[in-house]
């Protein structure tokens, strides 16, 4: 019997990218101190680490307050993924069409481990636009493209994670079939104030789901009839690109994920307008 990959965690390795992590997090520079109390280790614990990472020039120690940044490796690093990945690769001419397109900000979204990533986000033109996704992750529970992706989980994964049944887990098993049949949301304002967000499922080997291509727009010029075919069409174009079927079907809705749902009151008006992610408008004039 195969072993899950949890059974081979290195406490050590583990300790050390919750380290990277954290500065990932960090709008400046931190102190051993505070690294220990953010992280629960303890203090001696966290200066080993930092020390091997400084000498691997994963991070950097500001020599007069001796606090603690990301290194220059860690630019290499992000730098590599984005050269190795075949996702980003062939997202990128297509990301970049569409948003000249539509004249909007176009990400490209992942799901890893209950958050939402951006490897790539295409920044508007437009002077008042949406700020891009850029070196940010967000709890997938709490955006659009984080719902549409949690949705589209293997039934036992998903029932696992809305177990809980907060308002965003109801919201998910509210709307999963739609979700799942669809591919698409479209959050007019809610989880983001005053953005429209548009998101489309890309597949790839198998229509396995690999991403969504995200669209910001402000929410007083956005024509959402008019952006949903482009959308589509990017999105289809991707898959295509990354090996799936142009007949990809939807993926079957078990009765154990929504069965819970059943018992809980229809969401009502404004359920969506949850915590936001942080995404702001922006005025480059």
């Amino acid at each position: 019997m195969k072993r899950e990959k949890s059974n081979y965690l290195i406490q050590s390795v583990s300790h050390a990218l919750d380290v990277i992590e954290e500065l990932c997090k960090a709008c400046g520079e931190v102190g051993v101190t505070e690294l220990s109390k953010r992280l629960k280790l303890h203090k001696n614990n966290v200066f080993r680490l930092l020390a091997t990472l400084e000498l691997r020039g994963y991070v950097d120690q500001n020599k007069e307050t001796e606090d603690y940044r990301l290194g220059v490796k860690a630019l290499q690093m992000g730098q590599s993924y984005l050269a190795q990945s075949n996702l980003v690769g062939r997202a990128t001419p297509i990301l970049k069409e569409l948003s000249e397109a539509v004249g909007e900000t176009v990400s490209l979204a992942t799901l890893q481990a209950g958050n939402v990533q951006f490897p790539l986000s295409i920044e508007s033109k437009r002077p008042v636009k949406v700020a891009p996704r850029i070196a940010v992750s967000f709890p997938a529970k709490m955006s659009a493209a984080g719902r549409l992706l949690t949705a589209q989980l293997p039934d036992a994964m998903l029932a696992e994670i809305l177990a809980s049944n907060t308002v965003q887990d109801v919201a998910i098993k509210t709307q999963l079939g739609e979700l799942r049949s669809s591919g698409q949301i479209v959050d007019r304002g809610a989880i983001e104030a005053d953005v429209i967000s548009i998101c489309r499922v890309v597949r790839g080997n198998n229509n396995e789901v690999v991403g969504a291509i995200e669209v910001l727009a402000p929410q007083y010029r956005a024509k959402i009839d008019a952006l949903i075919p482009k959308i589509e069409e990017a999105a289809n174009q991707l898959s295509t690109a990354l090996g799936a079927s142009k007949s990809a079907g939807a993926v079957t809705i078990e009765k154990e994920v929504v069965a819970s749902a059943g018992a809980q009151t229809q969401l009502p008006p404004g359920v969506m307008a949850t915590p936001g992610t942080g995404v702001s408008m922006r005025n480059t004039k």
